[in-house]
């Protein structure tokens, strides 16, 4: 039996307008629910990682500790979503990730096992801290060459925003041309790198709005079939509708232009890739163990 895991990395709309006061996050609702409308659809539980910040809501506080209850995983997505986290002094790393280890453990009942950096930021020093608090894996590792026209594309949509510069300051350039493929340990925590196929294209769901659907399902289908520890990154702008942000406020992201039924369609049909190639899907955190380097 091979076995396959869903990522939910929960870039919230609170997060990218700047946390206003008052503000009702739809990621948290009627955005979450169609993920979850999905995950009772083929029963399975998705590995959700949560920005800290947006824990000090009470209402999202209570999903994510419903979330919890009902049997998905809560991982660590930092604290205050900072691009360039990797590239922070060690100080500033401890405590961006602990603040948010506690807003998670404190809202979950239990401290997460799983981290991923903003943006793919990574580091040595990244590593050494999660190590210090007892992480079990990682997801931050992005080895692949799409990487740099992501970049590109990300500096483009941040223009004039404080968060321009910050993209810019990484200490993973290599890893991202030459990093590894497979599973592997770093400062003894389980690395779980972003699935790629042999030319080192990255497979995320996002991609597919990239380059095509035809195009991705072959991509999504080459890892399956070389990528053992393998998993699915999605976002929750991946099943967004224009009607769920907020008029008055700009937001940077892509593939809002596609109908939402139209989204449902791509997502699902690339769940049922992931079952159709004989895997179960399980948490983040079950997947890491299996494969986990003694």
């Amino acid at each position: 039996m091979q076995y396959a895991a869903i990522s939910l990395n929960l870039d919230s709309l609170g997060e990218a307008y700047g946390w206003p006061s008052g503000y009702p996050d739809p990621s948290f609702f009627q955005i979450a629910d169609r993920f979850f409308q999905i995950a009772r659809k083929y029963d399975f539980k998705y590995s959700i990682y949560v920005v800290g910040k947006d824990l000090e809501k009470p209402e999202n506080r209570e999903r994510v500790r419903a979330w919890a209850r009902d049997g998905h995983e809560i991982g660590n997505h930092s604290w205050l979503h900072q691009m360039d986290l990797g590239a922070m002094s060690r100080a500033a790393i401890y405590e961006d990730v602990k603040h948010a280890h506690d807003a998670i453990a404190e809202t979950t009942g239990s401290a997460p096992r799983g981290f991923i950096s903003p943006a793919w930021n990574t580091s040595r020093t990244l590593y050494t801290v999660l190590s210090e608090l007892g992480y079990e894996y990682d997801t931050s590792i992005f080895p692949s060459w799409i990487m740099f026209p992501v970049i590109a594309k990300n500096l483009y949509n941040h223009l004039g925003n404080k968060k321009f510069f910050a993209i810019l300051k990484r200490k993973d350039w290599l890893t991202l041309a030459f990093g590894t493929r497979g599973v592997c340990q770093k400062q003894g925590v389980t690395v779980l790198p972003l699935p790629t196929n042999r030319f080192r294209v990255a497979c995320w769901h996002t991609l597919g709005f990239m380059i095509g659907w035809k195009r991705h399902l072959q991509l999504l289908k080459s890892c399956l079939r070389e990528i053992d520890a393998f998993y699915y990154l999605i976002h929750p702008a991946d099943l967004m509708d224009r009607r769920d942000l907020d008029p008055g406020r700009k937001v940077p992201l892509e593939r809002l232009g596609t109908p939402l039924e139209e989204k449902i369609h791509h997502l699902e049909r690339a769940i049922e890739n992931i079952l159709q190639s004989g895997r179960k899907i399980i948490t983040m955190s079950e997947l890491a163990r299996r494969h986990k380097i003694i």
